[in-house]
C-alpha cells in the first residue's frame, strides 16, 4: 500500500515538474504536438486493397446509371434533343425500374427519390412508424428555411416530436434527447437537431428499411413498373423510329 502511494506521488511530482517547462516554452510544445499529428496522418488506417475493392464495387454498381456508358431508354438528353428521359425520371406515377433498383442500394438513395420516399412512407404507415420519416423530413427542411424562421420552427418541431406529451413522439434514447435539448436551450440554430435526425435515420436504416427491401410489396412494385416501362418504352421507340423515317423522307423529297 505504501509502495502504491509512493509511485502515485512520484508521478504527480513529475507531471507538476513538466508543466512549468511547457508553460515556459509553448512554441516547443506546439511543435512537438504538430510532429505527433503529422506522424499520425502518415499512418494508414485501412489497407489500399480494401479501398480499391470498395471503389470498384461502387463503380460497378452505379455504372448502368451512367448515361454515357449505358445509353438509357429513352435516349440520353445530353446526346439528343429528346427530353422524355427527364420526364420519366421525375414521374411519380410510372416509375422506371432503373430508379426502383437504386432504392435497394441504401436508405439514402431511397429517400432522395421522391417516388421512393412516398412508397416508403406508405410502408411505415402500415407499421405505425411514419413519425420517424416525418421527423427526418422536417429536420431536412429546417436547413433551407430563412434564418428568421429557424428559432420558431425548432421550437415547433421539439413540441411535436421530442417534448413530453408530444403529438408524434419519436424513439430517442435519453442521452441524445438531453444533448439535443441542451443545444436548443443554448443556441437553437438550424443544425441543433442533427444528432436526433441521425439517430432516427440509423433507426430506420437498421429496422424499417431492411424489412421494406425484403417484403413482397417492394418486389411487386418493381415487377409492375417493369411491365409498364416495357410497353411505354416500346411505344416511345416506335414513335422515334416513325419520326426518323418521316424526317428522312422529307429531306429526300427536298433534295
Amino acid at each position: 500500500m505504501r509502495m502504491i502511494s509512493t509511485n502515485c506521488q512520484t508521478e504527480q511530482m513529475n507531471s507538476n515538474a513538466s508543466e512549468p517547462n511547457a508553460s515556459l516554452n509553448p512554441v516547443a510544445s506546439i511543435r512537438t504536438e504538430i510532429e505527433r499529428l503529422q506522424k499520425l496522418l502518415q499512418r494508414r488506417r485501412i489497407k489500399l486493397s480494401k479501398v480499391a475493392e470498395s471503389y470498384l464495387f461502387h463503380c460497378e454498381r452505379y455504372a448502368e446509371f451512367d448515361g454515357f456508358l449505358f445509353p438509357p431508354e429513352p435516349s440520353n438528353p445530353w446526346l439528343s434533343d429528346n427530353t422524355d428521359f427527364w420526364v420519366f425520371e421525375s414521374s411519380m406515377m410510372d416509375v422506371p425500374p432503373r430508379r426502383i433498383k437504386r432504392w435497394s442500394f441504401s436508405l439514402r438513395e431511397l429517400l432522395q427519390d421522391s417516388a421512393g420516399r412516398e412508397h416508403f412512407r406508405h410502408f411505415l404507415e402500415k407499421e405505425f412508424s411514419a413519425e420517424n420519416l416525418k421527423f427526418w423530413e422536417v429536420c431536412e427542411k429546417i436547413k433551407t428555411i430563412p434564418q428568421k424562421d429557424v428559432q420558431a420552427t425548432v421550437s415547433e418541431i421539439y413540441r411535436e416530436y421530442l417534448a413530453v406529451g408530444a403529438c408524434d413522439p419519436v424513439n430517442l434514447d435519453c442521452r441524445v434527447l438531453e444533448s439535443v435539448k441542451r443545444r436548443i436551450d443554448e443556441n437553437p440554430d438550424r443544425y441543433c437537431l442533427e444528432e436526433a435526425q441521425e439517430h432516427i435515420f440509423q433507426l430506420m436504416k437498421r429496422d424499417s428499411y431492411n424489412r421494406y427491401i425484403r417484403l413482397d410489396i417492394y418486389k411487386e412494385f418493381i415487377l409492375g413498373n417493369r411491365r409498364k416501362s416495357k410497353k411505354r418504352f416500346g411505344s416511345v421507340r416506335h414513335l422515334c423510329d416513325l419520326s426518323t423515317k418521316i424526317n428522312f423522307k422529307t429531306r429526300y423529297s427536298e433534295i
